[in-house]
């Protein structure tokens, strides 16, 4: 990966899903213009310890090529690190999956089920990653959140 686009990674703050397992979400924008909003990337040895496989292995519509990238920003959908890192730290609430609720003022909460990761999220109308005020553990849905579609981008590093 290019110096410039390790620079533009370096300047996101990383989740991390197991000790020493970094993961860096954000949006990038492709070398054909296309902007995705939520994009991990991560290093091989990261890919292969939480997916079970290098990057290259992982179907097309969920990988995208680190050759592709032209830029890396913060991206407009990401739950804060420190609340994503909260809840990671706090491990799985069942098998595979967390259970957790954001307050976002006094009247408006939205619980959450997310299986695997939990950095990129569905908000309530009106509200975004920055109006989170309170994060609950283990209190929320029994049925599975909607969460965005992400992809993974496998880098060298």
């Amino acid at each position: 990966m290019p110096i410039s686009l390790l620079q533009q990674l370096d300047a996101i703050e990383p989740s991390e899903v197991e000790p020493g397992f970094r993961l860096y979400p954000c949006s990038a924008q492709l070398n054909d213009g296309t902007v995705l909003e939520c994009i991990y990337f991560m290093t091989a040895a990261t890919s292969k310890r939480l997916l079970g496989r290098e990057g290259s292995t992982l179907p097309d519509r969920y990988w995208v090529s680190k050759g592709d990238v032209a830029s890396i920003r913060k991206s407009p959908v990401r739950l804060p690190a420190s609340l994503a890192n909260q809840i990671y730290r706090a491990g799985e609430t069942h098998n595979g999956c967390y259970i957790f609720t954001l307050v976002f003022s006094r009247w408006v909460r939205r619980g959450y089920l997310v299986g695997g990761f939990v950095d990129f999220l569905d908000f309530p109308t009106g509200h975004g990653p920055s109006d989170v005020k309170e994060l609950l553990l283990r209190i929320g849905p029994s049925r599975a959140s909607q969460v965005p579609e992400y992809r993974w981008c496998v880098y060298s590093g």
